[in-house]
């Protein structure tokens, strides 16, 4: 009996001690106030924020201001650091500026959805020493921020945590560790009705130039040829200069599926003028224009339907 006793009493000391140097975790409130979001560069793959960041906590040994980092931003500037204590609770804060990191989804363009993330992220203490807790009450986006050609859908900041698979060295962890984060997301909406004719006019008016060629007559073999090539190489230059302001993707966006259809309508337009031209040798003069006539109206209605289908389901979808 004596001996269970012992045992008894050892475990209640050790767990006693294990208790003593076991970190006590702090919590700190953080908010977020956005004030400016400006330059949404698809080529760069990044866009710019100001907002202001503060802290509320107890424990004056913290210093969140100093630890904390934004960990998808290409760079950040701080400005006006304050920190002051209130009823007990200390208050820390700053502006930062920043120019975060963003891979833009440019499948729909310029219909699309784009999803902004700012991550705020703890850099020295781990989870067990430092938990984050969102202010919701005050995060927000200022009621002035405004894009042109974009609408703010959604706004919502998140507390959660980040693993990384590295204890960054610590002797007292083991395999992973752990360290507090905030996400705040942003959520826009494209209003690319305007964009996309100012971006796809030069497509629409080559296809439209190579309808022309069903209204010349069939023994003119060579205008018939010249002027659909020439529309083909005005297409494919429009193509070029939309490219030049997007960034790389292995994705199939709508740019390509317009430019493909318009190349693809302007192939067939060439197909018909050989074909009229044929028929016209051969002296099947009124077949060659009727083939011409209802081409022109086959291929004008095909077109555009396609076209209105695809932007139809876009917006729809947004």
């Amino acid at each position: 009996m004596r001996k269970i006793s012992c045992v008894i009493v050892a475990f209640l000391l050790s767990m006693q001690v294990f208790a003593q140097n076991k970190p006590k975790q702090e919590t700190v409130k953080l908010g977020v106030y956005i004030t400016s979001l400006y330059d949404l560069s698809l080529t760069n793959n990044s866009f710019s924020v100001d907002f202001w960041l503060w802290f509320n906590y107890k424990n004056h040994s913290l210093k969140p201001l100093e630890t904390v980092e934004i960990v998808n931003a290409k760079k950040t500037e701080n400005i006006l650091p304050n920190t002051e204590t209130k009823k007990g609770i200390v208050w820390a804060m700053y502006k930062c500026r920043a120019e975060v990191k963003k891979q833009w989804n440019i499948e729909d363009f310029p219909f699309d959805r784009q999803v902004l993330e700012i991550i705020a992220e703890e850099g020295i203490k781990d989870v067990t020493s430092l938990a984050y807790k969102v202010d919701k009450e005050n995060s927000k986006i200022d009621e002035a921020v405004k894009l042109e050609g974009w609408h703010i859908s959604e706004f919502d900041i998140t507390a959660g945590k980040s693993i990384y698979k590295t204890t960054y060295g610590d002797p007292v962890l083991k395999g992973t560790s752990t360290y507090a984060q905030i996400k705040i997301r942003i959520v826009l909406d494209r209003q690319g009705l305007g964009l996309f004719f100012k971006m796809f006019m030069g497509a629409y008016i080559a296809f439209f130039i190579a309808l022309l060629v069903f209204w010349i007559d069939a023994e003119e073999v060579d205008s018939r040829i010249g002027l659909s090539v020439g529309s083909l190489f005005a297409a494919v230059g429009n193509k070029y200069i939309v490219d030049s302001v997007l960034p790389e993707t292995v994705v199939f966006t709508l740019v390509d599926k317009v430019h493909l259809l318009t190349f693809f309508f302007i192939f067939i337009s060439l197909l018909v003028s050989v074909y009229s031209s044929h028929l016209y040798k051969n002296g099947k003069i009124q077949l060659a224009k009727k083939t011409d006539r209802w081409s022109f109206y086959a291929t004008t209605l095909a077109y555009v339907l396609v076209n209105v289908w695809m932007i139809y389901d876009l917006v729809v979808k947004h």
